[in-house]
């Protein structure tokens, strides 16, 4: 099945809603813009079955206005029976949606206006330009949200939204966050300026904020989430995970499928993946758990951690050290200023030629004995540095003290077989036998790296729970604050009913 098939297909009238948006926006190749003349865009909405008028059907009811103060609070309701598995598109210019698993067969939405204004008439001529509009499609509900002014009204608006736990989720707005429970379905969301956070979602998740962080549980299926400027943090993913954001960190757990990672500034961790890894930063660590396939890694400023790779490992970094584990393949790893440690693991029907190189730093490489390989290693500038072997190799003449020169080392080792060379302009070349003591060590450096990792994970865990505590004391504080509201309502109606008739 298709990807995010089922947002896919929309109905003729939501395909007329997104085109008029684009058209109206549209500049033909000369850079003059398209000139939509009213009349036609109304033909258009018309022949999709579109109502032009503000009207509102009985399934919306509104609240009387309630205010404490110069604070004015209104609610717009709607609920209609819909079946499980269906589709909401929803759309609102203005305000926070928040999602949760409701009754089945039922869809219900609460529109929470306030405003603060100084008279009930001001109060209400701007609650009255709030449109609520609901039409059924062939996949189920178009919901929009539309505020006077749009995203320059003196409205605060947050949308409560009910739907059946089995359901389709495509929710867009201009301005606010965005919070979706557990959702067993597919999901969209974009939001102009706001944070997105779910929890477990079991189908296909697409999230772009254009200001905010992204949380999202564990996924069924596969990820993208955009940011342009905030973290993305997501748990275990079931299938392709492309994970971008231009200022953050980027953590994930395990995930089952491809890996594209990028982030213009923070660290990138990843507990594990199963299918290709590309990840990028410029300027922060990236971590790496076992991998099985190839992976790509690039930092501007950072280190790079590798538990294990089965396919080819590129990793590069203009400042900070590589710890490569358990490689099965082949490796190319550089760093303009950092040590190299790489724990070669291939058999000799998995190796191919391989490059090690710093500008400035050391390179540890651990081989084990009976891999068939041909080493080559060179120090541009000894200046004390050496070239220290378990192996049969032939080492040129190395200079003591700080005096400088080239040194060189070449050899076969097992009878030779690919080409292994090591380069550094200033540093010591280690080249190591696996044995008992060395995979002691390694094995503390790969716990270190899941303690690590674990520790970044539970405080992101934490940040999550402390996120919804504040949550529900906001929604308590709110509800205390509806229900006084609505008590000195009644008191007031109260109170004008015992006054005599003038």
């Amino acid at each position: 099945m298709a990807r995010y098939g089922f947002i896919a297909r929309q109905s003729r009238r939501e395909l007329a809603l997104s085109g008029v948006k684009r058209l109206a926006a549209q500049k033909i190749s000369t850079g003059v813009t398209v000139k939509v003349r009213a009349v036609w865009l109304l033909g258009l909405i018309a022949a999709a079955g579109i109502a032009v008028g503000r009207g509102e059907d009985s399934r919306i009811k509104r609240g009387p206005l309630q205010h404490q103060g110069r604070l004015w609070v209104q609610e717009v309701r709607y609920s209609e029976a819909v079946p499980d598995g269906s589709l909401l598109l929803m759309q609102a210019d203005i305000g926070s949606i928040r999602v949760q698993p409701g009754a089945s067969g039922q869809l219900e939405c609460v529109a929470r206006l306030q405003l603060y204004a100084g008279s009930e008439a001001e109060a209400r001529n701007v609650f009255d330009r709030f449109a609520m509009v609901v039409r059924r499609t062939n996949g189920g509900i178009y919901l929009s949200g539309r505020s006077p002014s749009g995203r320059r009204s003196p409205l605060c608006l947050a949308f409560d939204v009910r739907v059946p736990l089995r359901f389709n989720l495509n929710l867009e707005t201009q301005g606010g966050n965005v919070d979706v429970g557990q959702l067993n379905g597919e999901l969209r969301v974009v939001t102009a300026a706001g944070d997105v956070r779910t929890g477990d979602v079991t189908g296909p998740v697409r999230v772009e904020t254009a200001g905010g962080s992204v949380d999202l549980g564990n996924i069924g299926h596969s990820v993208e989430a955009h940011s342009a400027g905030g973290r993305i943090h997501v748990g275990d993913i079931q299938g392709d995970a492309t994970l971008e954001t231009s200022a953050g960190d980027i953590l994930a757990g395990v995930i089952r499928g491809r890996v594209r990672a990028q982030t213009a500034g923070g660290d990138i961790v990843v507990r594990a993946a199963q299918g290709p890894v590309m990840a990028q930063t410029e300027g922060g660590q990236i971590q790496l758990g076992q991998c099985g396939a190839s992976v790509r890694a690039r930092t501007a400023a950072g280190s790079i951690h590798l538990a294990g790779a089965r396919g080819l490992v590129e990793a590069q970094t203009a400042g900070g050290g590589l710890d490569l584990l358990q490689l099965m393949s082949a490796v190319r790893a550089e760093t303009a200023a950092g040590p190299i440690l790489a724990q070669i693991d291939a058999s000799p029907q998995t190796f191919r030629n391989s490059s090690l190189e710093s500008s400035a730093g050391d390179i540890q490489v651990l081989l084990p004995p009976t891999l068939p390989v041909t080493l080559n290693a060179v120090i541009d500038n000894s200046a004390g540095h050496r070239i220290l072997t378990d192996f049969p190799v032939t080492v040129g003449s190395q200079q003591y003290g700080l005096a400088s020169g080239e040194v060189h080392a070449h050899g076969a080792v097992a009878g030779g077989g690919p080409l292994l060379n090591l380069h550094t302009n200033m540093g010591n070349i280690e080249i190591r036998k696996m044995d008992a003591l060395t995979l002691a060590r390694l094995k503390q450096a790969q716990d270190a790296l899941r303690k690590s990792w674990q520790v970044r994970w539970q405080d992101h865990q934490e940040q999550l729970r402390q996120l919804r505590e504040q949550l529900h004391t906001l929604e308590e504080a709110a509800e205390k604050a509806r229900e006084q509201l609505q008590q000195r309502a009644r008191e007031q109606l109260i109170e004008h009913q015992k006054r005599p008739d003038d």
